[in-house]
């Protein structure tokens, strides 16, 4: 497992419509709340993935995993630090810690490959490929 320096940080405002009527935050906002620090992940390395793309890769969620630790609630600006990892030499893991005010509330991570043309490839997009260099054989 190769582990990427790079840390990624994002913040969400939570919004009144994704909390329950326990005034937690629904689980399911959790999923979204990745996808948007992916999102911002690829942007804070200088890309976006629209760039990867146009490189013709997509990179489809396989698994995701996430564990609540301490609910959020409406109003709060939750703090999402973001690093990637990559596992042999098809599967990548992002790995998120959502805290509030310090406090840690939520871990997680999305497990992905890269695919082009429809097919799972060892190859990776230009600004991926700067954190993990082919290896020398």
């Amino acid at each position: 497992m190769e582990i990427c320096r790079y840390r990624s940080t994002s913040q969400i405002e939570v919004r009144y419509a994704e909390t329950d009527q326990m005034g937690v935050v629904h689980h399911s906002v959790y999923a979204v709340w990745f996808e948007k620090a992916r999102t911002d992940f690829f942007k804070q390395i200088g890309s976006t993935y629209a760039d990867v793309e146009k490189e013709g890769f997509v990179c489809p969620v396989l698994e995701l995993n996430v564990r609540y630790r301490n609910p959020t609630h409406y109003g709060d600006v939750v703090n999402i630090e973001t690093t990637l990892e990559r596992i042999g030499h098809l599967h990548f893991r992002f790995r998120y810690r959502l805290s509030v005010s310090g406090v840690l509330c939520t871990t997680g991570s999305t497990l992905h490959c890269f695919l082009k043309d429809g097919k799972p490839t060892c190859e990776l997009p230009a600004q991926v490929s700067l954190f993990f260099p082919p290896e020398v054989k």
